[in-house]
Formats: C-alpha cells, sequence, structure tokens
C-alpha cells in the first residue's frame, strides 16, 4: 500500500513475481475487496476507485491520518470468506448493438489483414466473449473491456486520430471500448453503436451486430440524425 495523494493511499494486488496480474479473476477479486473495505470501514472510506489491479481508496483526512487508516484497512488473510453483511455484486449484463459495416469502420479491413481473417470472421470472433468491465478511464464514461480473442488483437495506431466520431466501437490489445464522446484517440474504430449504457467496474457486455440499414435507423429513432 502506498501514499497516493494527501486523503488516498493505493493498494495493488501482486503474484508471487510482484507483478501486476491482469485477469478477470483477479479484476473480480479486486472488486469483491473494494465492497468489503466499503462495508467494514464506512465511517473513515470516502471513496473507493478499482482500476485493473489497484483500488484507489480516498479517507476522511480531516478524522484520521494515513498511518491510522491503513493500519485499520488491512484486510485479513481470510477477508474473502469471512461472512460479512456485504453483498458483492457480478455486475450488470448489457446487451449492446454494433454496426460493423465499413462505412462505420474505418480500421475493420486493417484489423483483419492483421489477423489472417476475413472481416467476417474478425466481427464474429469480436462478438464471442462476454466482456469484463475491469476499469474506468481516459475520458467519463470510456470502460475498458476485455479480453478480446486473441485472433484479433492488434496494437494501438502509431499516430493517433485527433477526431474519433462519438460511439465508435475500438480495440487496442486485449482490450475493446466505445468511445463515450468525440476525442482524440489511438485505438482500432472497427464499429459504432447507436447508444451506450452507463457502465461500471465489473459489469458484462456482450456486443450484437445490426446491419447499417438497422442503425441508421435507430440513429433516427434517437435523435442521431
Amino acid at each position: 500500500m502506498s501514499t497516493a495523494a494527501e486523503n488516498a493511499v493505493m493498494l495493488s494486488l501482486v503474484d508471487e513475481q510482484g507483478n501486476s496480474p491482469l485477469s478477470i479473476d483477479c479484476n473480480e477479486q479486486l472488486h469483491a475487496l473494494a465492497g468489503w473495505l466499503l462495508d467494514q470501514h464506512h465511517d473513515c472510506i470516502v471513496e473507493v476507485v478499482p482500476s485493473y489491479a489497484s483500488l484507489l481508496i480516498y479517507y476522511d483526512a480531516m478524522n484520521v491520518d494515513e498511518a491510522t487508516f491503513v493500519a485499520r484497512i488491512q484486510p485479513p488473510s481470510d477477508w474473502y470468506q469471512q461472512d460479512s453483511q456485504t453483498t458483492v455484486s457480478s455486475g450488470t449484463e448489457h446487451s449492446i448493438q454494433v454496426c460493423y459495416d465499413l462505412a462505420v469502420a474505418p480500421d475493420l479491413e486493417r484489423v483483419a489483414q492483421h489477423a489472417g481473417l476475413t472481416v467476417d470472421e474478425v466481427i464474429t470472433q469480436h462478438q464471442q466473449p462476454q466482456y469484463h468491465v475491469y476499469a474506468l478511464g481516459f475520458a467519463p464514461g470510456f470502460a475498458y473491456l476485455g479480453d478480446v480473442p486473441t485472433a484479433i488483437r492488434c496494437p494501438r495506431l502509431k499516430t493517433p486520430r485527433q477526431k474519433v466520431p462519438a460511439l465508435s466501437v475500438a480495440i487496442a490489445n486485449q482490450q475493446t471500448s466505445v468511445y463515450p464522446t468525440e476525442s482524440p484517440g489511438g485505438w482500432n474504430l472497427i464499429g459504432q453503436v447507436v447508444a451506450l449504457p452507463q457502465l461500471k467496474a465489473g459489469d458484462k457486455v456482450r456486443f450484437v451486430a445490426i446491419d447499417l440499414k438497422t442503425f441508421n435507423r435507430l440513429r433516427q429513432e434517437v435523435g442521431h440524425g
């Protein structure tokens, strides 16, 4: 555990080699720990912000100093098995419709070429997993989802775009996401969604393909054009 700010500490999960493991199991354990901490120490914890393998924990610095706070929140070795009042949510499941038409997917053909697959095979692969929301960041509402199937993983662009259209679906290595608003970005754009639900860390997401005609009709219905 380390100091992160005047009123915050960072708790990181590490493996036996001292590395932060990036896995769904690790991330779900992290969210369980966040729930346990809030349940056990709600009197001094202001907020807990989970990331891939760490928790940023804000505390009430007006009523407790850092050393006392850190000593208080050290979880016992059996915290995960303890019978507390905490109910750890498995997350909300979301189904998000995606148009993968090349008209709204400027990098899809290049991703397919990189993977040695057809465009249709990339689309099929991208829809296969139930993605886990590891964390939120970069911009409000930007959710880091994993894990992208190994066959279609593609590195970030060497030169990021200045403007990525809002609601663009993108992949970068093992992650996928939807840009909630227009912004700069260096991920590979492989589609676009009509609407983006409010996602939380720990939620689950499935992508479902729709054709361009349906996409345009739905956009008109929700007032995008």
